[in-house]
């Protein structure tokens, strides 16, 4: 019992510590967070018509390049290897193309006239992980690196950082939850080694990333690739109303800017009392203590979202 109390300890200090220590870094941080104030933007094109041509863009970046597979075959638990894509031509002619290993998921994405478009990504696991997945709303602790479809890099992090899910680009956002986090080991001398964590990497079109937006000198348009290790993560209750934040999102849209249960202009999830009732979200949201929100009205409901 007292070991697993140092190591639950020492796991909730090494977060805080390391959270607080790269807050700031978080908030610098432009090549994979949502561009919430565009600057400098072109007209935006169509959805579908733009969806099409960077749809085609990707296939063809599949079909004639590879990526250094061999490299993840019998992974030490520790490991994780730089993604590497290269052309499928001369000395690699009979490497295995990107396309015949992907999986792909679809993601709708709204216009500002409400109108909802399928986006589709590409994505390969490398190792699952071995632990929790993410939702979209939780911290994750990473190391990633970006690249166009040209292979430019146009972000990397060797080192592991903190981001919030939720303010990310939505290819990247929705591409965490398909990974798991690893385990760690504390070393002597107080560090960690981390193991076992998922790896694997995303290709998205512009509408999952800046769209006409050109964020930190990147095109507009621009298709995206993400290599992520899913280090860690940390389940997000932002205003600490005892509801997860992943459970403000009400109409499961991914976005949690949008769900207002009172109008009252503050997002559920920023929210301690979410229907303004004057009883705070956190006491009334499972007062009997059996793990269900409370609808004493039984009108489906639950007391925290209904001011009646």
């Amino acid at each position: 019992m007292y070991l697993a109390s140092v190591f639950n300890n020492n796991f909730i200090l090494f977060s805080i510590r390391l959270l607080s220590a790269l807050i700031l870094l978080t908030f610098c941080f432009i090549s994979c967070k949502k561009d919430d104030s565009p600057i400098n933007s072109i007209p935006a094109n169509d959805y579908l018509d733009q969806h099409n041509i960077d749809n085609d863009s990707i296939i063809d970046f599949m079909q004639n390049h590879f990526y250094n597979y061999n490299d993840y075959v019998n992974l030490s638990p520790d490991d994780g290897p730089e993604l590497i894509i290269d052309s499928i031509k001369g000395d690699n002619s009979n490497k295995t193309p990107i396309y015949d290993q992907v999986s792909s998921f679809q993601i709708d994405v709204k216009d500002s006239d409400g109108n909802l478009f399928p986006h589709t990504a590409y994505y390969v696991i490398m190792r699952e992980g071995s632990g929790e997945s993410p939702t979209v709303a939780d911290s994750v602790y990473v190391r990633y690196k970006g690249m166009l479809l040209n292979k430019d890099v146009f972000d990397q992090r060797k080192s592991p950082i903190w981001l919030q899910a939720k303010n990310v680009v939505r290819g990247f956002q929705e591409f965490v939850p398909r990974l798991k986090k690893g385990s760690f080991d504390i070393n002597v001398d107080g560090t960690y080694k981390f193991n076992d964590f998922g790896i694997g990497f995303v290709i998205m079109p512009s509408g999952l990333g800046y769209f006409n937006s050109p964020v930190g000198g990147l095109p507009s348009y621009s298709p995206l690739i993400f290599h992520i290790e899913m280090i860690t993560i940390n389940q997000t209750d932002h205003d600490n109303d005892s509801v997860l934040t992943i459970n403000e999102d009400l109409d499961g849209d991914s976005n949690f800017d949008n769900d207002d249960t009172d109008s009252d202009s503050i997002a559920n999830y920023l929210d301690p009392d979410d229907d303004n009732d004057g009883i705070l979200t956190k006491d009334e949201y499972d007062a009997d203590g059996d793990g269900i929100a409370d609808d004493s009205d039984g009108d489906g409901i639950p007391d925290y979202l209904d001011n009646e």
